[in-house]
């Protein structure tokens, strides 16, 4: 987790760096254009769900051609690349910090080895997910590891709780079901009354239980080897009155949608003929919500999560990074505008999105029976419907090796510089000491001489030896030549670069690459030693420092060309020429420092003289 968080602040620093070096000040202005966009077509698709007519198909080509205008002005001002750029460098550092919190999250929710079952009893929908059970063999499967399959049959309706209380009176020691997440709830219900362990078998069409519980839902199949090599997790089960639920439990406009008897058979034109009267108030039901001190009046939506889902996306409802946090999540959305709608993008911070957890949670509704949708199956419960939450009810085996749950946290910047900065358990720790032998406390052999012991862990580099230069020439060097290179492409045909950016591309280019030596010498040292200390992590930052500070000498001879009379054109061919002169002089000053003889400093100094000429070169041919 350390490493993917140390990843998403770098790529957060680069999308920076890209949006201020290549917009500056027109980058303000790249994000409120995209901002605006978004709200505008967010704006249009609630004007598209909540009409009916000629304002419908007006805000249909209004979401449509917003996206598009923003994308036609990037393009008018050529930085439609910076824009990719910035937007797929910061994707990766959410990707990459929403990933290693998540990779934190599961180390807070620890299993147990299970103990194989002996008589597992296992309930199959054939035609869940489209026909995973045939297609994936999951019968011939299970019953080749020991377990009694039943395999539901489509044309007669079977109720799957009774079947588990049978089983289980039978001796099953374990029940488990392939099938979609409503009948998941049911079975885990019985399993939940008799303590008995629950296996869940991705084998449905969404999967949303399986999938916060890490397990792999393009192979159901995998599932399967909780059975002989499994992992017991302690979750928790909610429960609508005496109906329990694993995922969650919604009221209002979803749940008066999928009740309609057309939803089954066209679920697109279904939700769009209804939702205008739902969403206007015209039909369904005025709900009040009450969730400890907190009370929503009139929501159109209510959903009753078993756990509170991950609030990184607008709506929040992305995925369960825990189940078994012991709390039900409430999100109720009131939308009665366009505006408020756009709102909605703000999140938690919206006035029509309520986000809060509790214990228990009431839903009252002017109408004395309720419409719910429980895991995707839809009921009716005489008002008002109380949900509860069971604490670690739930005995779930799952395989020991799973894919995890990559996602279902917000994004928390300092929460990720947190694990970033953070050098793993072993961090603090005395480090025990290397033990004695013929050579302990002699300087070890440098590379390449005859002889020369293997070296030690945490030996990073040969500078780090107790008499090592107290500069990293290699790396003054290297910066020196990126700092040249920045320079040619300042000589673009269109113009050389305004003082202040050239200035300030050069040192955010330094700053970038030597984020990027720091965190691939970090990850490298990870891979190899274990963890590391903060000690440690400061040694390196201070050790690839050169890079930066050869971009200092060629910047400040950009900020002082006008003192000696120079142009534009003369001040960047001066900071052109500071630069290579860095690069022959740290060249030359590397080589004398390690010891080698003048015909290797002359050499040294020569090749850097060839390179240096062939910078020249390319910014002479791309001056002209």
């Amino acid at each position: 987790m350390h490493v993917k968080a140390r990843l998403a602040l770098l790529a957060g620093m680069a999308a920076l760096a890209v949006m201020l070096v290549f917009a500056g000040l027109r980058g303000i202005v790249l994000v409120a254009v995209g901002l605006a966009g978004v709200a505008v077509t967010a704006a249009a698709v609630w004007l598209f769900l909540a009409h009916r007519g000629p304002i419908r198909w007006m805000a249909l080509v209004l979401a449509v051609a917003s996206p598009v205008a923003v994308i036609v002005s990037y393009v008018r001002a050529q930085l439609l690349w910076v824009v990719l750029c910035t937007v797929a460098l910061w994707g990766l550092a959410v990707a990459a910090g929403r990933s290693a919190l998540a990779d934190e999250g599961r180390s807070r929710m620890p299993g147990r080895p299970a103990r194989p079952p002996r008589h597992p009893f296992l309930i199959m929908n054939p035609r869940s997910g489209g026909g995973k059970v045939g297609a994936f063999g999951l019968r011939e499967k299970a019953e080749a590891l020991g377990a009694e399959v039943v395999l539901l049959d489509p044309d007669h309706h079977e109720d799957v709780a009774e079947l588990a209380r049978r089983a289980i009176e039978r001796g099953a020691d374990l029940v488990g079901v392939a099938g979609g997440d409503g009948t998941q709830a049911l079975v885990a219900s019985v399993a939940a009354e008799h303590g008995v362990p629950f296996l869940v078998i991705s084998a449905g069409t969404r999967n949303h239980f399986a999938m916060d519980l890490g397990l792999d839902r393009l192979d159901p199949s995998t599932c399967l080897d909780a059975l002989t090599d499994g992992v017991e997790l302690r979750v928790d089960l909610g429960r609508v009155g005496d109906r329990g639920f694993v995922n969650n439990a919604s009221f209002g406009t979803y749940a008066e949608v999928v009740q309609s008897p057309a939803y089954r058979d066209d679920k697109m034109r279904t939700t769009l003929s209804l939702l205008p009267d739902l969403l206007a108030r015209h039909t369904g039901p005025r709900l009040t919500v009450r969730a400890g001190d907190t009370v929503v009046e009139d929501p159109q939506a209510v959903l009753v999560s078993n756990n509170p889902y991950g609030t990184g996306d607008p709506a929040g409802l992305g995925r369960r990074s825990r189940l078994d946090a012991g709390v039900l999540g409430v999100l109720a959305i009131k939308v009665n505008n366009a505006a408020q709608a756009a709102g909605i993008l703000r999140g938690a911070r919206s006035t029509g999105l309520t986000s809060l957890t509790a214990l228990e949670v009431e839903v009252d509704s002017d109408a004395p029976l309720v419409r719910i949708g429980i895991d995707g199956e839809s009921v009716m419960l005489p008002a008002p419907v109380r949900c509860r939450v069971e604490p670690g009810a739930l005995r779930v085996v799952v395989p020991r090796h799973r894919p995890g749950n990559r996602a279902g946290v917000p994004m928390d910047w300092a929460g990720v510089r947190r694990l970033a900065l953070t050098m793993g358990r072993a961090a603090g720790r005395p480090r025990p000491e290397p033990p004695a032998g013929p050579g302990a406390g002699a300087r070890p052999a440098a590379r390449g001489e005859a002889g020369a012991a293997a070296p030690r862990k945490r030996r990073w580099h040969w500078h780090r030896s107790p008499d090592r230069a107290p500069v990293d020439y290699m790396g003054a060097v290297y910066g020196s030549m990126l700092a040249a290179s920045v320079i040619v492409g300042a000589g673009v045909p269109g113009g050389p670069y305004p003082r202040v950016e050239l200035s300030v591309l050069l040192l955010c280019t330094g700053l970038v690459f030597w984020a990027a030596h720091v965190y691939a010498h970090l990850f490298g040292i990870s891979l190899t030693n274990g963890h590391l200390t903060w000690r440690e992590f400061r040694t390196v930052c201070k050790d690839e420092r050169p890079i930066v500070e050869a971009a200092l000498p060629p910047s400040a001879a950009v900020a002082l060309g006008p003192l000696f009379g120079l142009d534009v054109k003369g001040t960047v061919w001066l900071a052109l020429g500071v630069a290579l002169c860095g690069q022959i002089g740290w060249t030359v000053a590397g080589s004398v420092r390690m010891g080698a003889p003048p015909r290797l400093v002359a050499v040294s100094a020569l090749v850097s003289l060839v390179l240096g000429a062939v910078i020249v070169a390319a910014k002479a041919a791309l001056s002209h």
